[in-house]
């Protein structure tokens, strides 16, 4: 009895120094950066930023980062690519993004040992990693509503492979993933006949690419989205559990997160 009494108390000591923690480190470090730079955060309500600085928090904490051909992997660096895996798990399952386990960024373009072929980023599922070039990231970073990002592209292909190849739990709601697959497989089809499309063609290499693509545009360029592909726009705010047009329509009047 007396253990397990020192058992709880451990753990509710270590849950308010983790607490304490983030709201004199994590969060306003997150927060400073964020508030003026990240347009998806600026428009979150009070309570949800704190959530997905708690999520960025998380991400930062549970990956091990490896910096490639001797680039100096800063914690701005580190957190810029958590914050984007928080956009994407805000309000996703928990698990989402846990069957990775390292984050390897180049600070260039680089060669691929799987494809030999010149990569911005890639995951490989087999060794539990998600690659990045940092000039890729920030070529993604410099425009906020063009569709492109570097960050969403693969953390959507992480989610996607996630889903399909993890058998013991659910990223997403495959009811809803199978929605998404008819309707690519309809849209990639019918590609051959129509050569103009809301996503770039790179988008119809193959389902992977299609989702990876969608998510750029979702969180990126929404109105246009929605406009464009209504039917897709809904069925990715039904996958995500959010909806950015009615997000970036809302932007509150706040008082400081932080002091």
């Amino acid at each position: 009895m007396r253990f397990a009494l020192l058992a709880v108390l451990a753990r509710l000591l270590y849950a308010a120094y983790q607490e304490l923690r983030f709201r004199l480190y994590y969060g306003p470090i997150f927060h400073r950066f964020l508030n003026h730079r990240y347009v998806f955060y600026t428009t979150l309500s009070w309570s949800v930023k704190l959530k997905f600085l708690r999520l960025a928090r998380d991400q930062y904490e549970y990956f091990e980062f490896v910096p490639r051909e001797r680039l100096k992997l800063t914690r701005a660096m580190k957190a810029i690519i958590s914050c984007a895996a928080a956009q994407l798990l805000l309000y996703l399952p928990s698990k989402g993004l846990s069957f990775y386990k390292r984050i390897l960024v180049y600070p260039d373009y680089y060669n691929s040992r799987i494809t030999n072929r010149r990569h911005k980023g890639e995951v490989n599922p087999a060794l539990r990693i998600i690659v990045f070039s940092w000039r890729g990231i920030a070529e993604g970073l410099k425009k906020q509503d063009d569709g492109i990002n570097l960050l969403l592209h693969e953390f959507a292909h992480a989610l996607w492979l996630e889903q399909k190849f993890v058998t013991h739990y659910d990223v997403f709601d495959p009811e809803i993933v199978e929605k998404f697959e008819q309707y690519a497989t309809n849209e990639m089809a019918n590609l051959a006949a129509n050569e103009k499309h809301f996503f770039r063609p790179y988008a119809f290499d193959n389902m992977e690419e299609f989702f990876a693509v969608a998510v750029e545009n979702f969180f990126e360029r929404p109105a246009s989205f929605q406009q464009a592909q209504p039917e897709l726009y809904l069925i990715l705010v039904q996958l995500f559990k959010q909806d950015p047009v009615k997000l970036y329509a809302f932007r509150p009047q706040q008082k400081p997160l932080f002091r």
